[in-house]
């Protein structure tokens, strides 16, 4: 597994060791040597045995506390990268030889008791934290009886040692029952384990302190960038400001404009009188206010790109009636468009196709006093809109269509929707179309 850092933020760092830090990291920073030497060093003087530490892997972290004489002639005739116990005399190299006690610790969990052929015995403590093993305490390098002579002619042999050398350096030491041994490795263990959550402990808390102090400074960074964007909403929520006044004045003006050329057709229309040419010049008339007066809905509206058309058909109907003299009590009105909004660019071609349908019915449908209604219908989906004009009058016949210039009108702004139209005739007039939503 590779241990090498990548460059990360203090908060990024913190994170990945608390989620799934590598094992090596962790194992560097649980168990680096000079955090363990003060209490490593204690211990092994005040028990008077050898104290070490070793990674998961059997390596020596940092130095023997308090070594025996034993140490210096065990190790001194092979390497330190020679696979073997760091305690004891056994060579791992040959198969099925050589110490298994940090092994064994860490298959346990538990102390391990270990001699060898010599007499030299150790305790092997594994250093646990939650399901991980991250290595091994080493105490003893004792001799737990008098070394029996098979046993130092083995070890001065296997390792090319004197063996007055290894009788002399077993005579410096009072033999330890394992039962202390044992005791002192327990000892050992509880040691191990405080120490081991203690600076796990403070790891994190230094970890938590840098990502705090990282997390203040995004913090200020955030909130630095957050009045600058506050600043920028308020500047865009001026200008939009200004833009819909803007527009709402555009809408005002065009409306005004649309009202005087109304006013002058009005004019015009009745200095003919009521002959043909008059008609034609109120007709027009009619048309224009139908366009000013989506401008004028607008104006007062919030929503500056659409028009609410329920309520633009019924002013429209409403003042389409007034303008022709028409009888409330003798043609009634009534308009359900189902929450139909359309864009300016559609309302206005829908609009002329509607004042069109509304006046042909007002001029034809009712004729002689005749009684009746008018119904406006609309609705729509995702997809289409749906528009209707249905009158219980008189019914479809040339008479009522004098001429069809109004129905070439709608014809074409039909077109211009890209809707599709039905008319049907019999007992009054159904004029439906639909077109797709913008």
């Amino acid at each position: 597994m590779s241990d090498q850092r990548s460059e990360l933020s203090p908060l990024e760092e913190i994170l990945r060791w608390f989620r799934a830090p590598s094992h090596l990291e962790r194992q560097r920073e649980l168990l680096d040597p000079e955090g363990w030497t003060q209490v490593l060093e204690l211990y092994s003087q005040a028990m008077q045995v050898a104290v070490a530490m070793t990674d998961d892997k059997g390596r020596l972290l940092g130095a023997c506390h308090n070594p025996q004489p034993i140490w210096s002639l065990a190790r001194d005739p092979k390497s330190d990268t020679a696979a073997r116990c760091i305690f004891c005399l056994h060579s791992n190299e040959a198969e099925g030889a050589g110490c298994t006690a940090a092994a064994d610790a860490h298959r346990t969990g538990s102390v391990v008791l270990v001699h060898d052929p010599a007499g030299l015995a150790h305790v092997a403590v594994p250093l646990v934290l939650g399901d991980r093993h991250y290595g091994t305490l080493l105490a003893g390098q004792v001799f737990d009886r008098d070394p029996e002579p098979a046993g130092v002619k083995w070890a001065a042999k296997e390792f090319g040692l004197s063996e007055q050398m290894l009788r002399d350096a077993a005579a410096r030491q009072v033999p330890m029952n394992r039962t202390n041994l044992g005791m002192y490795g327990s000892l050992l263990l509880a040691l191990g384990q405080a120490v081991l959550g203690q600076r796990h402990s403070s790891i994190l808390k230094r970890k938590l302190f840098v990502s705090d102090t990282e997390l203040q400074s995004v913090n200020q960074e955030l909130q630095a960038a957050n009045a600058q964007l506050e600043l920028k909403v308020a500047e865009l929520s001026k200008s939009n400001g200004e833009k819909s006044v803007l527009l709402q004045e555009v809408h005002h003006r065009v409306n005004n404009n649309l009202q005087v050329i109304a006013s002058l057709l009005r004019m015009q229309a009745e200095s003919f009188g009521d002959n043909q040419l008059a008609e034609a010049l109120r007709t027009s008339q009619h048309r224009i206010e139908s366009m000013a007066l989506i401008h004028a809905q607008l104006y007062d509206a919030t929503d500056l790109r659409h028009v609410d058309f329920a309520e633009y058909c019924e002013r429209l109907a409403e003042n389409l009636l007034m303008s022709y003299g028409v009888d409330r009590d003798r043609i009634a009105l009534s308009v359900k468009m189902g929450g139909v909004t359309l864009s300016v660019d559609q309302a206005i071609p829908a609009g002329l196709i509607l004042g069109e349908l509304i006046t042909n019915a007002i001029k034809y449908a009712f004729p002689d006093g005749r009684r009746g209604s008018i119904r406006l219908e609309g609705g729509h989906d995702q997809k289409r809109v749906s528009l209707a004009l249905i009158d219980d009058g008189v019914g479809f016949d040339q008479a009522r269509h004098g001429t069809s210039r109004g129905l070439n009108i709608v014809s074409i702004l039909c077109k211009q929707l890209r809707a599709t139209s039905e008319q049907t005739r019999g007992p009054g007039v159904v004029f439906r179309m639909t077109f797709p939503t913008s």
